[in-house]
């Protein structure tokens, strides 16, 4: 395999095919802007979640493009809109830095893969990761459906 290969299967398992686990777009299927702002035991909501996911992918993918992204303070919080964002905004957000990760990837050369792709692994790992919590917010609001949805 080759790092463009698996930078892109690791794009796809996390944003939108069910691989070993959910995939962002199962994750969100279906939700409804109520149901998005509610807090889940770790504390935070599915939009502050989906929020955080959207600030890092937007600003690694600037990064990655070769585009200057301005410093924040450390104590930023980055799950939190700073504008009057609603739920299919950030939706939508999401989807067009995800979408424009995976033709960057596709069309970029094998010495930017090699110089990016430890980075980009760990930014997918971290999508993993709070993919992982939306899920668990669905399944703590009994709003996660009992039929399996992945392979593996």
């Amino acid at each position: 395999m080759t790092i463009r290969s698996i930078l892109l299967e690791q794009l796809e398992a996390v944003y939108d095919r069910n691989h070993w686990f959910v995939c962002f777009e199962m994750a969100v299927k279906d939700l409804t802007e109520a149901e998005v702002h509610c807090k889940g035991e770790d504390g935070h909501s599915i939009f502050e979640l989906v929020h955080h996911l959207y600030f890092y992918n937007e600003r690694y993918l600037c990064k990655f493009l070769g585009e200057e992204v301005q410093e924040l303070p450390r104590n930023y919080n980055t799950f939190q809109a700073r504008d009057a964002m609603d739920w299919s905004e950030c939706i939508a957000d999401f989807r067009k830095v995800m979408l424009k990760f995976r033709k960057e990837i596709t069309a970029c050369s094998e010495e930017k893969l090699t110089k990016w792709g430890g980075t980009l692994t760990h930014l997918f790992i971290h999508n993993a990761y709070h993919i992982g919590q939306i899920v668990s917010i669905r399944k703590q609001k009994k709003w996660w459906s009992t039929h399996p949805v992945v392979k593996g």
